[in-house]
């Protein structure tokens, strides 16, 4: 580890290239190669290692220049995203949705459809995202941008490789999905291509809730900094 920005760049840019490159370019061809297993397996371990780098870079790179400082205005805005990140967190484990590795048969239940696949089709994407901006915002450092940013960064990536994948390999049966769904959360319930229903959120909200709860009192044991205003 040399302790720097530059290598925490270093570390960034490589997290994000073997997620983004492989998803778009060579997944297929490799895949056809060796099997899907031995791809998961090689892939996995690559990227834990990758992470790895990544969060030590970042534990180890200095920090200073900072760009603002968003003060209590910025942890009030991070609890509330917070939140909603972690309702749709615990909404993604434990709903079924077709953009999942292996739920393609999805795609003819009306589950597919209902809950939180019909606010967003990509909720853990989005929880990534709400996270790593509650974060930035309250971190204006560049080293702490840099990292955060990755993350958020592949998360929005990530539902457009997603999409572009499914597409691919299910045709016209992921045009029929798309279009009574949506990657920006309500807009198909806005544009009328989907239904609300509390059905089968209204006890993922509360776990949520409780998620958020839990993640809000551990911050301070976990990483030695309250979340909370000052």
């Amino acid at each position: 580890m040399t302790g720097t920005v530059s290598e925490l760049i270093l570390a960034a840019l490589a997290f994000l290239a073997i997620h983004i490159v492989p998803s778009s370019v060579l997944r297929e061809r490799v895949v056809s190669r060796i099997g899907e297993k031995a791809y998961m397996a090689g892939f996995s371990l690559l990227s834990v290692v990758v992470l790895i780098w990544l969060v030590m870079a970042y534990r180890a790179a200095p920090f200073g220049n900072m760009l603002w400082d968003a003060g209590n205005g910025g942890r009030h805005l991070a609890m509330l995203l917070m939140l909603i990140a972690s309702i749709l967190f615990f909404s993604a484990i434990t709903s079924p949705n077709p953009t999942a590795i292996g739920a393609d048969k999805m795609l003819g239940k009306e589950s597919a459809y209902s809950g939180i696949n019909a606010i967003t089709r990509h909720p853990m994407m989005w929880s990534f995202m709400l996270w790593s901006i509650a974060h930035i915002v309250n971190n204006g450092d560049i080293t702490s941008i840099v990292f955060f940013g990755t993350f958020g960064l592949l998360a929005f990536a990530g539902t457009f490789l997603i999409d572009a994948k499914k597409a691919r390999q299910l045709k016209d049966g992921w045009g029929a999905y798309e279009a009574r769904t949506s990657n920006i959360p309500f807009a198909a319930i806005v544009q009328g291509r989907a239904t609300l229903s509390i059905t089968p959120l209204w006890w993922r909200i509360l776990a949520g809730i409780v998620l958020f709860a839990a993640l809000y009192l551990l911050h301070p044991l976990a990483f030695g900094v309250s979340p909370g205003p000052i």
